[in-house]
């Protein structure tokens, strides 16, 4: 079982690495129209919702921290002089985990349908919070930088979180091996092992 765990931490571990590269380099490397659209999906924040869906909250709270870290540490700043404020990335992460993790703790499926209602509403608590931290302190933020409104950032935050959330879960399905572990779920709670 340690075994498992450390290669499910290992895994989520590089996971992690690879989506905070695509979240602070990617953007600037790919071509205008297709980086606009980019610098709206929240790549972190993907990989921390798929991690709340295994139904771990501390694992899933853990990786939002390491997330929000990361993100900070990896972040460079933007040229024209916009500050950005530490720790708001992490908190925001913290509080889409935890809103997730209830999400998932309440409702038993694992379908599709659960897994948008969980990225759609991670989506909006991560950029409310950030929105009403930057608000609070005074900062221009990031995302807003190119002019757009509040409730512009919301909207393509959110549809392209889902649509790159639909593309990047089946492929973390894979490398999880969530439908081994599904089965083993659903054994354990046939057998009585698993309360729900």
């Amino acid at each position: 079982m340690e075994t498992a765990s450390r290669g499910t931490s290992v895994k989520i571990a590089a996971c992690l690495l690879v989506a905070v590269f695509a979240q602070t380099t990617l953007v600037g490397l790919a071509p205008n129209a297709i980086g606009q659209w980019l610098a709206y999906v929240d790549w972190l924040l993907i990989v921390v919702v798929y991690v709340c869906l295994g139904r771990d909250p501390v694992q899933a709270l853990v990786t939002a921290v390491v997330a929000g870290v990361l993100y900070d540490a990896f972040s460079r700043a933007p040229a024209d002089g916009v500050m950005t404020a530490v720790g708001v990335s992490g908190f925001a992460y913290v509080l889409a985990a935890y809103a997730a993790d209830r999400i998932v703790s309440v409702i038993v499926a694992d379908n599709l349908l659960v897994r948008f209602a969980t990225v759609a509403s991670a989506s909006l608590i991560n950029t409310l919070t950030k929105v009403a931290f930057y608000k609070l302190l005074k900062f221009k933020l990031p995302v807003l930088i190119s002019g757009k409104g509040v409730a512009a950032a919301i909207v393509f935050g959110l549809v392209t979180n889902l649509i790159a959330a639909a593309l990047i879960y089946f492929v973390l399905d894979r490398v999880f091996n969530k439908n081994s572990a599904l089965k083993i779920r659903r054994s354990e709670a046939r057998r009585g092992k698993v309360k729900f």
